[in-house]
């Protein structure tokens, strides 16, 4: 499974080491000129994404995670978090983003576990690593357990249909990860006792150019009632970045390199029966020049490899792997004229040398479903920003996508559009008010069209009739903001036309189909208090309600409602940090899904401001060692028992 880099890969891993910091460099504070600034509710979660011009709440921050397009959606829900700042310092990025109001795990534990945005999970869920669209590799969608947490900067969640800012794939929401800038010397390491998880990260940097390298490690561990669990893995990863000006333009570029090894996956049936993915590499680069006038340009790659192993007793090894090297583009202008801003692009994503197979036995006996498969999409996308007055803005934009797939003589074209249509009211300092109705859709993938073989949950075979998916939200939301007191609330509402989704064509084969019709519904709300300088709480409540009109059941991967609650101390050198979630009983499960028992999980941490430069954090995860299962998938395992760990992170200062 060991490939050769691509050549756009290779070139732009050449471009970072020939540009490099010979010029002048832009502010290293800005990593991006053209974002506007959000206003963040509290020091760890940011609120609602950018409206107006004057910010409602909070301290301003500047973002850098955003979408495809330079224009930040007003009118959506977006919660902006650092992993740096996270209690207990969760282990991968599935534990950080799934305690976010409207996100919810889904699949099956461990690093591969995936997740869905008020609802819409699989591929309904966009993901943009730097600016690159990642594309799906797996039926249960698209994990980011390659990226390594300690290298991630900011991370961006847009709750709701978000094709226009995002790109054709945004059907529920998009995920924004950019990766974290280093403009210093920088070392962590880890230890958590359940597993014996270790990883150490190393970083340096200037305001010219940042380098990091981070390893990552982990054995089988138990649940708490001593159920054994695959969770076992070995993570190496890394990132190199620049920025520089070259002839009025500012020019930066990334190479985010990642292989993971020998990732064990829970699951109900192990040791039973063990599915393992011996490799999943990624590799991802950028290269994006941006002008004072508002014009941008981007070239990004993506090579993947996802190499599968199934073991059951009485029956052979089967194996599956899925590879494909991913190149795109995309330019854009940004105009500012009186009270209006412009923003008008086009993108462009190939997929090439998609190959797929499955094998019985031994990896020689191959029978490839996807060979050289190839995919286009190209979009054109345009966003106006109307400030009509001090307390009111307008938004609207839209995109028209298409795409044609081919696989082995089998073509399938596909072409669609979105729009968007944002309002947002500041009539005092103290309140915010959004209303967003927007569509989005997403295109049937070549692995859902044309894979067929055995996964690790069973033979799954492709349908290339499949229709396009597409989705309409209505948004409705209130953020107030009063001394010490922050709120925000959301009541949304999505309708989902040909839902692609799993049914069950015989025993132990599943297959896809578009559902005629599917509804979800619910609220996200979140409440922060900070009575004293000293102390900082904050809680949020997620309820998702959905239905599949072929079959009345809900919708697979639709949580149950979720409550959480996080209080934060500084005393003395010292910050105690507690996060407490209530999951509530889930008792209406979708397709693969059965009920769960309520559960209470408790995460509990000590950091000691050794001096400015040093950290020391103390955790522990599921404090209450609860013995509960980490989704409602019917495959889903115990999760780990509790566990204890120390974080040690030093920046020089």
């Amino acid at each position: 499974m060991n490939r050769p880099l691509p050549r756009s890969v290779l070139a732009a891993a050449l471009a970072l080491a020939l540009v490099g910091p010979a010029h002048a460099a832009p502010d290293a504070s800005t990593a991006s000129r053209d974002v506007d600034n959000l206003s963040d509710s509290d020091s760890d979660a940011g609120s609602a994404a950018s409206g107006s011009s004057k910010p409602w709440m909070g301290e301003v921050i500047n973002v850098t995670a955003k979408g495809t397009v330079a224009d930040l959606p007003s009118a959506l829900a977006t919660d902006v978090v650092s992993w740096q700042d996270s209690v207990a310092g969760p282990s991968d990025f599935q534990d950080l983003i799934v305690r976010m109001p409207g996100v919810g795990a889904t699949g099956q534990n461990g690093i591969f576990e995936t997740f869905s945005i008020r609802g819409s999970g699989a591929n309904g869920i966009l993901v943009v690593v730097a600016g690159m669209p990642v594309t799906a590799q797996r039926r249960a969608g698209v994990p980011v357990s390659f990226v390594e947490p300690s290298l991630l900067g900011e991370i961006s969640v847009t709750r709701g249909p978000a094709v226009v800012h995002f790109g054709p794939g945004a059907l529920g929401g998009a995920i924004s990860i950019e990766p974290r800038w280093f403009d210093t010397a920088a070392l962590a390491a880890g230890y958590e006792s359940a597993g014996d998880e270790t990883h150490f990260m190393g970083g340096f940097g200037t305001e010219f150019f940042s380098v990091a390298a981070a390893r990552h490690t982990a054995n089988d561990t138990n649940s708490a009632n001593g159920t054994p669990l695959n969770t076992s893995f070995e993570r190496d990863s890394g990132s190199l970045q620049f920025r520089t000006q070259i002839a009025g333009f500012d020019v930066d570029g990334l190479l985010l390199p990642s292989r993971t090894e020998n990732i064990g996956k829970s699951n109900s049936r192990f040791p039973t029966r063990d599915t393992t993915y011996p490799e999943d590499e990624h590799t991802l680069a950028r290269l994006r020049a941006r002008h004072d006038n508002g014009f941008e340009v981007s070239l990004h790659g993506h090579d993947q490899a996802l190499f599968t192993r199934n073991r059951r007793p009485g029956a052979a090894d089967t194996f599956a792997s899925v590879e494909s090297t991913d190149l795109g583009a995309t330019v854009q202008h940004t105009l500012h004229s009186g009270d209006f801003s412009h923003n008008f692009g086009l993108e462009f994503l190939a997929r090439r040398d998609v190959n797929g197979y499955d094998a019985t036995r031994v990896i020689a006996n191959r029978v490839y479903s996807l060979r050289r498969a190839t995919e286009e999409n190209w979009s054109i996308f345009g966003i106006t920003d109307w400030q009509a007055s001090d307390d009111f803005a307008l938004e609207a934009g839209a995109r028209f996508a298409s795409q044609d797939q081919e696989n082995r003589g089998a073509e399938a074209s596909d072409s669609d559009a979105a729009f968007n249509a944002g309002a947002v009211f500041t009539p005092d300092e103290s309140q915010r008010w959004t209303l967003s109705v927007s569509s989005g859709f997403r295109f049937a993938t070549l692995e859902e069209r044309f894979f067929t073989g055995v996964t690790p949950q069973g033979e799954i075979v492709g349908n290339p009739d499949l229709s396009t998916e597409r989705s309409l939200g209505v948004d409705l939301g209130h953020a107030w903001h009063n001394g010490n007191w922050n709120t925000e609330v959301h009541l949304w509402s999505t309708q989902v036309d040909d839902l692609i989704s799993l049914f069950a064509v015989a025993p132990g084969v599943n297959g896809y189909t578009n559902v005629s019709d599917a509804r979800l519904h619910g609220l996200d709300a979140a409440v922060a208090w900070m009575p004293t300088e000293a102390l900082s709480l904050r809680a949020s409540a997620t309820l998702v309600r959905s239905k599949d009109e072929r079959s009345g059941d809900p919708l697979y991967g639709s949580p149950p409602l979720t409550t959480t609650f996080e209080a934060k101390y500084d005393f003395a050198d010292f910050t105690f940090g507690a996060f407490y979630t209530h999951r509530f009983r889930m008792k209406r499960p979708g397709f693969e899904e059965v009920e769960r028992s309520a559960v209470d999980l408790i995460d509990l941490d000590l950091r000691w401001h050794v001096n400015p430069s040093m950290d020391v954090q103390l955790f522990v995860r599921n404090a209450l060692d609860e013995d509960y299962f980490g989704t409602a998938d019917v495959l889903s395992a115990l999760a780990p028992e509790r566990s204890f760990g120390v974080n040690v992170s030093w920046a020089l200062r």
